[in-house]
C-alpha cells in the first residue's frame, strides 16, 4: 500500500533493533553464550535488552507500519510516535477526533499504541485522557490486544478494526464511570481512603498504631493540596477526588522525565489503582438511574 503518512517524522525512523550473539570470556577464551542474544541500537550500538534466542522483536518499521494502520482504519491523524528510556519503549498517539464532557468540563483523547524493546511489554493498544482545563492526564492499556514478541507481529485490518470497536465501548465506560462519579459526593472517609491508598500507607498507619515518617507526611501534605484545589474547582464528589487524583500525579509527583506520557511509570499504576477505588465507591452509592448512565453511549460510533 502507498505510503499515505509521508510527513511523519519520528526518531525511530533513525535507528533500528538488531540482534546480535553474546559473548563471554572464560579462561581466556570467548565463547559464545548459548540461549540467549542481544538487542542494540543500530545506531549507537546501546544495549536493549537481553533475551532468549525465541524471542522476536518488533522492528521500528513494523511498529510505525502498524501505528500508520491503526490510522487509516480509524480515521484518527497520527499526533506523534515517540520512544522512551533510550529506545526501550515506544509509544504512537492518534488523536480522538471527538470531544467529551464531563460536569461542564472538556476531555481529549488519543487512541495509544506501544509495544517495547526490553520485554517489559507485549505490543498493545490502549488510551490516553486528559482533562482540557488544567491537562490532567489518565492513561490505560486494554487487555484484548496483547500481541506476543513471536513469529507473527504484523497486526492485520480485521484485527485493528475489531480493538477500535474495543477502545469504542472502553472510552463509552469510562465516560460514563467519570459521569457517575460527579453524582457521589465525597465524605471525609472517602477522601481519607484514597489519601491513604496513593500515599501506601500501611493497616497500623491508617489506625494510628504507627507514627507517619516525615517524607509520607509530605507527600500526603502534595496529595491534599491537589485533591482540595481540584475539588474546589470541579465539585465536592468523587469526579472532583479523581481529577485531584490525575492532578497529583500529572503535575506533582516526581517521576521520569517521561511522566507526562502517563503510561510506564508509577503515575499509571496509581492512577489505575485509584480509579477502580473511586469505581468501587460509586458503584456502592449505586445512587443512578441505569438510563442515567449511559450518557456517553452515543458517542464515537
Amino acid at each position: 500500500m502507498e505510503n499515505q503518512h509521508p510527513s511523519l517524522v519520528t526518531s525511530l525512523s533513525d535507528w533500528e533493533v538488531v540482534q546480535s550473539e553474546i559473548s563471554t570470556l572464560f579462561q581466556g577464551d570467548f565463547q559464545q553464550l548459548s540461549g540467549h542474544k542481544a538487542l542494540l541500537r543500530s545506531d549507537t550500538g546501546a544495549l536493549l535488552n537481553v533475551c532468549k534466542l525465541g524471542y522476536n522483536p518488533m522492528s521500528n518499521a513494523a511498529f510505525i507500519r502498524s501505528v500508520e494502520r491503526f490510522s487509516d482504519v480509524t480515521r484518527f491523524p497520527i499526533e506523534a510516535i515517540y520512544e522512551l528510556e533510550g529506545g526501550r519503549k515506544m509509544l504512537g498517539f492518534l488523536k480522538c477526533t471527538e470531544t467529551f464532557e464531563v460536569g461542564g468540563f472538556s476531555f481529549c483523547d488519543h487512541l495509544m499504541i506501544g509495544n517495547s524493546h526490553d520485554g517489559s511489554t507485549t505490543f498493545f493498544v490502549g488510551n490516553s485522557n486528559m482533562m482540557v482545563r488544567c491537562k490532567n492526564r489518565f492513561a490505560r492499556q486494554f487487555r484484548s490486544l496483547k500481541v506476543k514478541h513471536s513469529y507473527n507481529l504484523e497486526v492485520g485490518v480485521e484485527r485493528i478494526q475489531e480493538e477500535f470497536h474495543n477502545y469504542r465501548k472502553s472510552l463509552t465506560d469510562y465516560y460514563n464511570s467519570l459521569y457517575a462519579f460527579s453524582k457521589v459526593e465525597v465524605s471525609k472517609e472517602i477522601h481519607d481512603s484514597l489519601v491513604a491508598r496513593i500515599a501506601n500507607l500501611s493497616r497500623e498507619e491508617r489506625l494510628g498504631q504507627e507514627e507517619i515518617s516525615t517524607r509520607k507526611k509530605n507527600i500526603i501534605t502534595s496529595i491534599e493540596a491537589s485533591l482540595q484545589a481540584e475539588m474546589q474547582a470541579t465539585g465536592f464528589t468523587l469526579f472532583g477526588l479523581f481529577n485531584g487524583l490525575t492532578h497529583y500525579t500529572s503535575h506533582v509527583m516526581k517521576n521520569t522525565s517521561d511522566n507526562e506520557l502517563s503510561m510506564f511509570n508509577r503515575a499509571e499504576k496509581i492512577n489505575a489503582g485509584g480509579y477502580a477505588h473511586c469505581l468501587s465507591l460509586s458503584n456502592g452509592h449505586r445512587i443512578l438511574k441505569a438510563t442515567d448512565l449511559d450518557v456517553f453511549s452515543g458517542l464515537i460510533a
